[in-house]
């Protein structure tokens, strides 16, 4: 894989100037075969795919609508608002999370990585960030 780079779609200071570390973080977990820092409207932040991948864009648009789908299936049982949604797949399994009120991060994560390891980095991230933010 090749680093693809940073995308700005947003003013706000804080994206600007920690979305490169922040992607280089969620590449330093192990297992995390590509990721996004993406805002809630689903505008690509920050990206990691694989080299000429043109589908990052729809991949973030499409994980921030899970997320807000997730987000009104439990508003319509009232339990509170997902921190992460999950879907597994036989060859990986794509991690969405929020981060604050602004942000999502979204992860494609390996078959052969340890799953619960991920969650636990990836959701202590998204805390610290959020609490940046």
């Amino acid at each position: 894989m090749k680093y693809t780079g940073v995308n700005y779609m947003s003013h706000d200071s804080f994206m600007e100037e920690n979305a490169l570390r922040c992607i280089d973080e969620l590449r330093s977990i192990p297992g995390v075969a590509a990721c996004a820092l993406v805002s809630c409207e689903g505008a690509v932040l920050g990206k990691y795919f694989r080299e000429g991948s043109q589908s990052s864009p729809l991949f973030a648009a499409m994980c921030a609508t899970v997320l807000a789908s997730a987000d009104a299936a439990c508003g319509s049982v009232r339990i509170p608002r997902p921190s992460m949604v999950a879907i597994t797949a036989t060859d990986a399994t794509i991690l969405i999370l929020t981060v604050g009120e602004a942000a999502l991060i979204t992860a494609v994560i390996d078959k052969s990585a340890d799953l619960s390891t991920v969650q636990r980095r990836l959701s202590s991230m998204a805390v610290r960030i959020g609490g940046e933010m």
